[in-house]
């Protein structure tokens, strides 16, 4: 974790987090083999967040799953996990830890630094607490995730020095 800015209001985090992208249909067997692998049972309503102390599990879609690990594992372990569900011919599992990159925005005013940067509806009534939304955040397309006190914001690694000069850019104004 690196701390990018902290500056009236707004606290930015770099974090190094590990992001499997998994693709199924979403009913019984395919909650029961996540579970299995990782005791923790997909959303099952789109956009919808649930999280505990070790993952971040979002509903992308009607058929795409984002599981973030927020505690750092073994390359070897999640390799091993992808390899367990894959072996079901109805889920696809890939891996996206290095493909991404992750912020964490809190702070009091984290609504109205973020609204400088994106159209996106931040307010509680459209964007509740444990939901996700892919928008545009500082042109770049992200996944912005809503987690009471905090946002975690992901985009392509190939966009990492344009926004995080974006982030910069938009505390100094």
């Amino acid at each position: 974790m690196t701390q990018l800015l902290s500056s009236q209001g707004v606290d930015i985090y770099q974090k190094n987090f590990q992001q499997i992208i998994i693709r199924g249909d979403g009913k019984d067997q395919f909650n029961q083999i996540i579970n299995k692998e990782i005791s923790i049972f997909p959303p099952s309503k789109n956009l919808e967040v649930t999280k505990d102390d070790r993952f971040m599990f979002a509903k992308n879609s009607f058929d795409q799953w984002s599981l973030i690990y927020l505690v750092e594992q073994n390359y070897k372990e999640i390799l091993k996990f992808i390899s367990n569900i894959n072996s079901n011919d109805e889920i696809l599992a890939s891996d996206y830890s290095y493909g991404q990159v992750y912020f964490e925005i809190s702070g009091k005013n984290r609504n109205e630094f973020l609204n400088k940067l994106t159209h996106f509806d931040l307010r509680l009534k459209k964007f509740p607490v444990f939901s996700m939304a892919q928008t545009l955040i500082a042109k770049i397309d992200c996944s912005i995730y809503h987690l009471k006190d905090k946002y975690i914001l992901t985009c392509n690694r190939s966009f990492e020095d344009y926004f995080k000069e974006r982030l910069k850019d938009t505390a100094n104004i």
